[in-house]
């Protein structure tokens, strides 16, 4: 498998996970300029405890599914696919029943308003998602593109026009958002139930395979907790420390500064199935060095984007309406930091191959669990005195402590010969771009300029060399 054949992985199928991801991205002109900053607190922090849920109900689920899935044959992958289903079906009921049950009391806490009814319908939005979830992940499997790409785009088209509808023609505020999510879980679950149907079978129920793949995914669940943790922590520590306004203003900051994270998740889509074919004909994965050197430039450009034009482009206006509400743009300082902590966790993504080619997903926890005592460290030390400032700067050094660590551990379980002088040019040349962006002001053409400075850099000191990009050699 070649270095195009990834790359084109990852413009598939990260395009789909992108698109769903990008939704709370797409509909920030809608929120920034009919919800007041307390309001789009309220959203912010369900969309938060959507992200947090979505992964403890999974319980490493997916991460499973990818491992067994991927290298199985048709017999096989059923049975796997039945257990898995049969699982998340049967775990997922009575933590419904219980949101039903707690929601006046919940409600207050975890979305800071006293609306309980809130709380059954984020129940059953949560438990849909995490269902549909598993097909999707089967579509990625059985490399079925075009399948993937329609729901993910069907996903993506429902949320926001629900949201238009509901929020904008019918007045409903924030409910709107919440029965718009509800909608758009409700048919894509129904969507998937063909693709869940084909794969299941009652006969390949299995007490000893479930074992086999919950001892795998397990690890998997404090590991994506404590990554969440770092995502939606410093949300609720503001809302605790400051107030609903603070939460509204800094979450529409980050959901700029997470299009770093969108594009981290992306390249994933891809990377994950690549290393796991790729691990078993080279298992010193002597290519994946070279990879991560194009991967971090690639990242690099995206901040260097993101440094540049975030800000002009928020406060664009188009009919008296601006991206950002003008309430919001306070924020807009905050993003270039996000964005850095995402770079640096795009970097820990590329060093994940031994993990699971050497069946050791307790590190992918124990990293994770460093990343976020620091990042909840960091955001109670910073927050008091610096506000949401705090909290982007919390964000971009726990990510950088983790990707460290995960360096130290992996010089150990997995080596990777890390091109170390093309990486040091990549992060120099961003040194050198975000010093020109404060030396030569936020103007059209040193904005041009430095856009152009860093991939003509990255050309000329051969950090990138095209032939070898498009070639077919590994």
């Amino acid at each position: 498998m070649s270095l195009k054949t990834l790359g084109k992985q990852s413009l598939i199928y990260g395009f789909g996970h992108i698109m769903v991801r990008l939704v709370t991205f797409l509909l920030l002109p809608l929120y920034t300029n009919i919800f007041s900053p307390e309001e789009y607190g309220v959203v912010a922090l369900f969309y938060t405890f959507l992200s947090f849920m979505n992964v403890i109900i999974r319980y490493g689920m997916g991460s499973a599914l990818l491992k067994f899935y991927v290298p199985a044959d048709t017999d096989e992958r059923k049975t796997i696919m039945t257990n898995i289903i049969a699982s998340l079906f049967i775990s997922g009921a009575p933590f419904l029943i219980l949101c039903h049950i707690f929601r006046h009391i919940l409600s207050p806490i975890i979305l800071g308003v006293n609306n309980p009814e809130l709380i059954t319908l984020m129940g059953i939005i949560i438990v849909l998602d995490t269902i549909w979830s598993i097909p999707m992940l089967v579509l990625r499997s059985e490399n079925r593109a075009t399948q993937f790409i329609v729901l993910s785009l069907l996903n993506v088209g429902i949320t926001m026009g629900f949201n238009l509808i509901l929020i904008l023609k019918m007045g409903m505020g924030i409910e709107g958002v919440f029965l718009s999510n509800l909608i758009a879980s409700g048919i894509l679950f129904l969507m998937c139930l063909p693709i869940i149907g084909k794969r299941f079978n009652f006969s390949s129920l299995s007490l000893n395979r479930w074992k086999t793949i919950l001892k795998f995914a397990i690890p998997f669940l404090p590991a994506g907790l404590f990554s969440m943790v770092m995502e939606v922590a410093d949300r609720y520590i503001l809302k605790y420390l400051t107030d609903l306004s603070t939460v509204g203003i800094y979450n529409a900051g980050y959901k700029v500064g997470m299009l770093m994270m969108l594009a981290v998740m992306g390249f994933n889509m891809g990377w994950q199935p690549y290393f796991l074919q790729e691990g078993k004909s080279d298992p010193k994965g002597n290519v994946f060095g070279k990879i991560i050197t194009y991967v971090c430039a690639s990242f690099g450009f995206i901040w260097v984007m993101i440094l540049i034009w975030s800000d002009k482009l928020m406060q664009f206006k188009l009919f008296g309406y601006s991206f950002f509400g003008e309430e919001f743009y306070e924020a807009l300082p905050l993003v270039p930091w996000i964005a850095l902590g995402y770079l640096f966790y795009g970097y820990y993504i590329l060093l994940t191959p031994g993990i699971f080619l050497k069946d050791r997903p307790g590190i992918a926890a124990w990293t994770r669990l460093f990343g976020a005592l620091t990042n909840i460290g960091l955001n109670f030390f910073l927050i008091p005195t610096y506000g949401a400032w705090g909290a982007a700067i919390s964000t971009c050094l726990s990510f950088f402590f983790m990707a460290i660590l995960m360096n130290v551990i992996n010089n150990k379980l997995y080596p990777i010969e890390i091109e170390w002088p093309k990486i040091s040019m990549i992060i120099i040349l961003l040194f050198v771009c975000y010093a020109l962006t404060k030396s030569l002001g936020d103007g059209i053409f040193a904005s041009l300029l430095i856009s152009i400075i860093y991939p003509l850099s990255l050309l000329g000191t051969r950090v990138v060399n095209l032939k070898e990009l498009v070639g077919k050699s590994k």
